[in-house]
This record gives C-alpha cells, sequence and structure tokens, in this order.
C-alpha cells in the first residue's frame, strides 16, 4: 500500500527517525514536503473560515495549524488522483508497532466500505469504543464516539479523500477535529482497537510555534471574541454538536456492524 509521509523540509531529524523505522519494517515510503507554518500566503489563510471558526472558539487557527491543514489536504489529493483503492498518510513524529505492515495488508484485503481507518489510538477519558468487525485474530475495527483526535497515521479511501477534499472547500476546525466529526461531515470512520501507530514527539514541536498552547497568555483571540453574540453562538454549537453526536453514535455503530457506509 502507498505510505506518504508528510515532513518539514527542516525537521530532517524526524525525517531520519521515520525513515529508519520504515526500513526496518521493509516498507517503502515516499515523503510530501509539509507547507510550512512560516511561509503561508495570503490566499492559503483565506482558506479559512473565520465566521463559523469564532462561533467554535475564540481562538484563531494558528499558521501552523492551517499548514497542518494544507498538508493533509495535498497528501489526500495524492491519494484521491492515485489508480490505488487506498492509502496511508502519516506525520513524522509516531512509533510504528513491529504488526503495522500486516495491518495494513489486511486493510487493504478486506472487502468493508471506508472512508478512513485511523490506526492510532488517543484514549481519551470517556473515550467510547465499539467493535464492529474484526480484522485480524489480535485486531478489530470499530467506531469511536465523542472525543476521538489526531492525524497521526490513516488509511484513506481514494472516494474517502474525494469526498473529504469536495467537502471542504474551506476549514474552521483543525483537520484531526474536521476528519474525527462524522456526525457532521457524515464520513465513514474507523478505528483499530489496538494501535499500531502512537504520538512520538519528544523533541521540538513545531505546530505549538504559531499556536501558543504552551504559552496560553500568548495565544491570540479575535478582537470581538468576548461580545455577547460570540459568546452566545459559542454556546450554542457546543450544545448542538454535544446533542448531534451522541444522537448519530448508534446508527454509526449499526452501520458499522453491518458493514455498511455511514
Amino acid at each position: 500500500m502507498r505510505i506518504i509521509l508528510i515532513n518539514l523540509a527542516r525537521a530532517a531529524d524526524r525525517r531520519a527517525k521515520m525513515q529508519a523505522q520504515f526500513d526496518a519494517l521493509g516498507l517503502p515510503f515516499e515523503i510530501l514536503e509539509a507547507t510550512d507554518g512560516r511561509s503561508l500566503t495570503d490566499a492559503e489563510r483565506g482558506l479559512v473560515d473565520h465566521d463559523k471558526r469564532q462561533r467554535i472558539t475564540p481562538y484563531p487557527l494558528s499558521d501552523n495549524e492551517i499548514g497542518c491543514w494544507l498538508s493533509h489536504r495535498r497528501a489526500m489529493a495524492r491519494v484521491a488522483e492515485s489508480q490505488d483503492r487506498m492509502g496511508v498518510v502519516a506525520e513524522d513524529d509516531i512509533a510504528l508497532t513491529a504488526d503495522f505492515g500486516k495491518v495494513l495488508t489486511a486493510i487493504e484485503q478486506m472487502d468493508t466500505p471506508f472512508d478512513f481507518i485511523f490506526l492510532h489510538r488517543k484514549f481519551k477519558k470517556g473515550e467510547v469504543f465499539a467493535p464492529c468487525r474484526p480484522l485480524l485474530p489480535s485486531y478489530n475495527l470499530g467506531r469511536i464516539g465523542y472525543g476521538s483526535t489526531g492525524a497521526f497515521a490513516y488509511v484513506a479511501s481514494r472516494e474517502g479523500a474525494r469526498k473529504f477534499i469536495a467537502r471542504t472547500p474551506r476549514f474552521a476546525h483543525a483537520v484531526d477535529k474536521e476528519m474525527h466529526s462524522y456526525w457532521a461531515n457524515g464520513l465513514d470512520l474507523y478505528n483499530l482497537d489496538c494501535p499500531v501507530a502512537e504520538h512520538a514527539d519528544d523533541g521540538h514541536s513545531y505546530i505549538n510555534e504559531t499556536r501558543g498552547h504552551d504559552r496560553p497568555k500568548e495565544r491570540a483571540r479575535y478582537p470581538d471574541a468576548d461580545a455577547l453574540r460570540w459568546r452566545w453562538r459559542r454556546f450554542l454549537t457546543r450544545i448542538t454538536d454535544s446533542l448531534w453526536k451522541r444522537l448519530a453514535f448508534p446508527r454509526y455503530v449499526h452501520q458499522g456492524r453491518q458493514g455498511r457506509a455511514a
């Protein structure tokens, strides 16, 4: 299966670590040079839907979050334009297990339709995992409800990549939040009960260079973020989002167990 590694040109140390891991597993891969948040154009920044964003959070997307978005979209475009039925997209700060290749082969051989299969797990507090169907003796595919995040490593079907690109000409969420919002985007998503890729960012955080999560007081806010109309809209968005994702989950799980698209 084609493997696309997203890597910043200036992140040579990460590139070398991923090269060593893929070589050890005997898996060929190609590098997609990531869009660097330090060099965004005005047109790229203009892809953010700020009106929708302000209904979600008082914080604009940072330049590096936009760069991450654009990088994943370009990786998905490679899958969408390929003759292959599916492809892997991976970030460069992950640790791969010995079963990574075996799981990819099993996914490639299965006949269950899907848009995306996430190869990592965050195991967030309160995360709900509903098993749907076996993949291998020690791996099952399932649906994760409510709080799943991350886009560290996933398999994208060609149709899933096309669907995601078509449905997000502009964006308001970070790319992983947009992908995981099954109740809003209609995507057919699966996760593994046991991950074969784990986040392993033990060095410099490129995403935080322009986000300020490690410096909360310095994080940029929309100028009118505290205006009553925006606080009220964010409240309504949270309530509506919370309701819809819980109402959608039982049907989403049922469709997964039936092997039907969401």
